[in-house]
């Protein structure tokens, strides 16, 4: 990777000097090669976390391996919580992409397609940097509920066929993949099976999918496996088919 020099790293500084004077440190950067200067920042602080971890993560440790002053890094980042942060959303915004690819692509008419692409896009999420990701993982879970009171409004982002009609940012959101999740188990299941909740069905259902895909791809980076992820792709697969077998033909309750 090829790093700014001191020369090109000043005229960024003088850059959005001249555009931003009234502005504040740790702005948003917003000339381009500000926003270069950030992402080489954020890729040097995942470079130090895969290497060293929480603990060796530090903003002197973070401008080493990027080239820079770590007066530049505090333009825009005013700790490593900050950097967190940042490299978290970037993750967050690939792991986004990744699913919403794989749903997009099958536009799943049944239950079983949809369990399918759902497995398919979560292994292929995990897949893109599982040690930086389990890294990650560690400060707060990727997958998770909205808050009770945002439950409706999450929902309503997705559309009646879930992340199909949803956009990848959605569900970068607290609770956005369980919410487009739920919503494409709404319109793919038939009616009424008795005394199932739909929000447990689909937590359930999308544990299950990326507790599976996590552990994976996490232990495939750290030790050989003594068979493929392609085979544990599949038994996801099953197993998650298996769970939601008893919504086919039946509705669950809202």
């Amino acid at each position: 990777m090829r790093h700014p020099t001191e020369s090109e790293v000043a005229a960024v500084e003088a850059a959005d000097t001249l555009v931003e004077a009234a502005r504040p440190v740790r702005r948003a950067p917003r000339q381009s090669r500000a926003r270069r200067l950030t992402e080489v920042v954020l890729q040097a602080t995942a470079e130090v976390l895969r290497a060293r971890g929480l603990a060796g993560l530090s903003t002197n440790e973070v401008a080493r391996q990027a080239g820079v002053s770590v007066g530049a890094i505090y333009q825009y980042f005013p700790d490593k919580a900050a950097l967190l942060v940042a490299l978290r959303q970037r993750h967050a915004n690939e792991m986004g992409d990744a699913v919403y690819a794989a749903w997009r692509d099958a536009a799943p008419a049944s239950l079983s397609e949809a369990v399918a692409a759902l497995v398919r896009g979560l292994f292929a999420a995990h897949a893109l940097d599982p040690t930086l990701h389990a890294q990650l993982e560690a400060e707060a879970p990727f997958v998770d509920l909205p808050p009770r009171e945002a439950v409706a409004d999450t929902a309503s982002m997705c559309g009646p066929r879930g992340v199909l009609a949803g956009q990848a940012e959605t569900m970068t959101q607290a609770g956005g993949l369980w919410a487009c999740w739920r919503s494409a188990l709404a319109g793919l299941v038939g009616p009424g099976a008795a005394g199932v909740s739909l929000d447990v069905a689909a937590w359930v259902s999308l544990q299950m999918a990326d507790g599976l895909a996590h552990s994976a791809w996490v232990t495939a980076s750290q030790r050989p496996l003594p068979f493929a992820v392609d085979a544990l792709e599949a038994a996801a697969v099953q197993a998650v088919q298996a769970y939601l077998g008893h919504l086919e033909g039946g509705r669950p309750q809202a």
